[in-house]
C-alpha cells in the first residue's frame, strides 16, 4: 500500500506508532495526521488482530483517539504520549 505522506509543517497532528496484539506482540502500525485547519485524520492502519491494512480518512470528536479496524472491529487507543521526565 502506497502512502503519500503530508510535510511536517502542515500538519498540526502526527504520529507513527506500533500496535500491539493481546500478547504484547508488536504486529500492527498505525499512522495518523491531520492537516492544519482541518477536522477529519488520515489513518494508515495494519491491525494488529487480523492484519488487514487500510487506508482512509476519519474525524474524532475528542481525545484520546479510538479508530478500529474496518474487517474485525478491534479499537486502539491512541493517547497522548507523554514527555520523559529529565
Amino acid at each position: 500500500m502506497k502512502i503519500k505522506f503530508p510535510n511536517i509543517e502542515d500538519t498540526d497532528y502526527f504520529t507513527n506508532r506500533a500496535l500491539e496484539d493481546d500478547n504484547g506482540e508488536k504486529k500492527g502500525k498505525i499512522i495518523m495526521w491531520r492537516l492544519k485547519g482541518k477536522e477529519e485524520f488520515n489513518i494508515y492502519l495494519k491491525c494488529p488482530f487480523c492484519g488487514f491494512e487500510e487506508q482512509r480518512t476519519e474525524v474524532f470528536k475528542r481525545r484520546p483517539y479510538r479508530p478500529k479496524c474496518s474487517k474485525c472491529g478491534k479499537s486502539f487507543m491512541v493517547s497522548k504520549i507523554k514527555a520523559k521526565k529529565k
